[in-house]
């Protein structure tokens, strides 16, 4: 089994999806399943806190939706062609 990957990996490894799906959204619970290495078994609080640090540095947008689920993405200005400015 492998160990529980560190904070910066799991940072590392959301960075790396939410370049490679720039639309990405989603829950803590879902961020452990989907964003992820599949044989990684990370414990929900690492997640939060890598999601804290990236969201301090103004990485990742946390908000609430009407559901009042917490989801996580890319700040808008970071998303691409809908945050352009005419």
């Amino acid at each position: 089994m492998d160990p529980q990957p560190g904070l910066s990996e799991v940072v590392d490894a959301i960075l790396r999806y939410l370049h490679s799906h720039p639309e990405a959204a989603d829950t803590v619970d879902g961020i452990c399943e989907w964003w992820l290495p599949v044989h990684w078994c990370v414990d929900i609080p690492v997640v939060e806190a890598a999601l804290a640090r990236l969201q301090a540095q103004g990485l990742v947008r946390r908000r609430e939706n009407a559901d009042r689920h917490v989801v996580y993405s890319r700040p808008e200005d970071e998303a691409g062609p809908r945050s352009a400015q005419a």
